[in-house]
């Protein structure tokens, strides 16, 4: 649900020209929920009105004309929106929209510059108070993007440089980037890390990576309000279940646009809550979980095909072939405490996302060629991933004009890129300690945190409560989540979203027949619930006792000791950035 804060103050209008159009003189109306231009043909006496909805506008900048602009008392504004394009019974897809506004209503271009700065100003204040009343990030901070630059295919930091960082400058959103350099370096840094300076983390690659940032701060004294600090994810590996569960619950059109329908969730800033689970051995160790976990089939696939990694996701297609062909049985005990009232049968019915008037098919073919000389892209990337590959996507005809506290112009030319690279580790420990009452979280001592989270769980020795259900049997698949994707295009628990507070277990029995196990493999698409021999409960704790001598346990994709484990929910503990 959307969170609006309203404006007494609308609509706001005046009338300026399109830039690069010779009958380009409009009406710019702006409204809370919407920008809109109308545009005044003098030939025919009518007008043509076109709308962008706020929800879509990522950022807006003035500039004022360079070298090759003769008017030198214009300015200009230009407007970074990312609107759905496609017919409304379909999703689509989220394309880039600039829209350049020239202001010349005055003689002097600082008198412009001000009426420009004016609308920059009420816009993005209107863009960014859309979350207002929501949990949103310190703008005033800035974000700390991991990117592991092996992961799956390679191509997590081209993705960055490619796609990401020039949506983040239309939004003019801080950040720091850290390359991984080895296994575990996240874990390591974010042990110590002072997260006072930082507004939230983003991922670039597979979810491998998240999964050691979880638990590097689970490392951490105040790990029960580290692990509430704000993350997102970009894909950029060959698992991306979280990316897609995100995109899923959003109603967003991901598989058009992996990578930029994931970029704006940052870029809007919104702090949604997130399930996390705790998984416990009988030894005491304990993994932050933010996936799935699981023995059998499903990890048998997702391990073994590591050898075809550079297939990106599919290599898990590849091996599930291989995997059906060799079936295996898994013995093992399986008990879990039900939630009682969730349904697990698919639905299909989706959000249905608004589209801005001006992103009709026809209309937008129109649009992009009217500013084709003004907006000109350089990225290599294919059409359909396509951002731009600077920063501003304008050529050096304009240059970005920003104000300092002090009021004083600055010009920056369009296309400067400014990075800081170093990562900023506090290895004083008083730092992370003093995290809880940094951040606004009120303290909540660690005796009384750490009850409340093992409140569903016995100890291993212990006899399992009465509200507990125990299955003993051969298992071709057990298999936890508690998003509804494990990758981009298999949904295990259709009806999963981010902070139901549910642990959905998969179970196909070993009595099921091959011909259904294939149909599983080829139906993870919600039509699987539907095959005999595959179970779907919601659970919000479980224990899985291996009783085959050897196999393969997965947490979030990742390998752990084979042997006994059990899991609970840590419902809303963790925290997600989205639209």
């Amino acid at each position: 649900m959307e969170c609006v804060t309203t404006h007494s103050s609308f609509p706001l209008e005046g009338t300026f020209q399109l830039y690069g159009q010779k009958n380009g003189r409009c009406v710019v109306t702006l409204d809370p929920s919407e920008l809109a231009v109308t545009r005044i043909d003098h030939d025919t006496k009518g007008e043509r009105r076109q709308t962008i909805k706020t929800g879509d506008i990522v950022g807006c900048v003035c500039m004022k004309g360079g070298e090759k602009e003769q008017r030198k008392h214009v300015a200009f504004i230009t407007v970074y929106a990312y609107p759905l394009f496609g017919s409304p019974k379909k999703k689509g897809r989220r394309k880039r929209l600039a829209l350049t506004i020239e202001v010349g209503q005055k003689e002097s271009f600082e008198e412009n510059l001000d009426i420009a700065n004016r609308w920059r100003t009420t816009l993005l204040q209107v863009v960014r108070s859309r979350g207002q009343g929501c949990q949103q990030i310190d703008r005033h901070k800035k974000l700390l993007v991991l990117i592991n630059p092996n992961s799956g295919p390679g191509k997590a930091l081209q993705i960055y440089k490619k796609q990401v960082v020039a949506l983040y400058g239309e939004a003019e959103l801080k950040h720091e980037v850290v390359v991984t350099e080895r296994a575990n370096h996240a874990f390591d840094l974010v042990r110590t890390l002072d997260l006072n300076l930082y507004a939230g983390c983003v991922i670039i690659s597979g979810d491998g990576l998240l999964f050691e940032f979880y638990n590097g701060l689970l490392q951490r004294p105040d790990w029960q309000q580290a692990i509430q600090f704000p993350v997102g994810i970009i894909p950029g590996g060959s698992g991306n279940g979280l990316a897609s569960s995100i995109a899923h619950w959003q109603g967003e059109p991901y598989l058009a646009n992996p990578v930029l329908v994931s970029t704006l969730n940052q870029v809007y800033g919104r702090v949604s809550p997130m399930d996390l689970v705790l998984v416990q051995t009988p030894e005491g160790k304990k993994t932050l979980s933010f996936l799935s976990l699981g023995l059998g089939l499903l990890s048998d696939i997702d391990i073994e095909s590591e050898r075809l990694r550079s297939l990106g996701e599919t290599r898990f297609v590849i091996w599930a072939i291989a995997r059906w062909a060799n079936l295996r049985k898994y013995k093992a005990t399986v008990s879990f405490r039900r939630v009682e009232g969730r349904n697990a049968n698919f639905h299909k019915t989706r959000p249905v996302l608004e589209r801005s008037q001006t992103v009709e098919d026809e209309q937008a073919t129109e649009t992009t060629g009217t500013h084709e000389r003004l907006l000109r892209s350089s990225s290599t990337v294919p059409e359909s991933s396509r951002l731009s590959n600077s920063s501003f996507d304008l050529t050096s005809s304009l240059v970005k004009v920003e104000c300092d506290p002090a009021g004083q112009q600055q010009e920056i030319e369009v296309g400067e890129e400014v990075l800081d690279l170093e990562s900023r580790v506090n290895h004083n420990q008083g730092a992370a300690d003093n995290h809880n009452k940094n951040n606004g979280n009120s303290e909540v001592g660690r005796g009384e945190e750490e009850g409340e989270d093992n409140r569903l769980l016995p100890e291993f020795s212990e006899t399992l409560p009465h509200d507990w259900e125990t299955i003993e049997d051969n298992f071709t698949v057990v298999y936890a989540c508690y998003q509804s994707h494990i990758s981009s295009d298999a949904t295990l628990a259709p009806n999963a979203t981010p902070n139901d507070g549910i642990i959905w277990l998969l179970l196909v029995r070993g009595n099921a027949t091959k011909a259904n196990v294939l149909k599983f493999l080829l139906g993870l698409d919600g039509s699987h619930l539907n095959i005999p021999g595959v179970e779907l409960i919601p659970v919000d704790a479980m224990r899985v006792i291996p009783r085959t001598a050897k196999g393969t346990l997965t947490v979030d994709g990742e390998v752990i000791p084979w042997g006994p484990i059990q899991a609970n929910m840590l419902a809303g503990k963790g925290k997600i950035l989205t639209r």
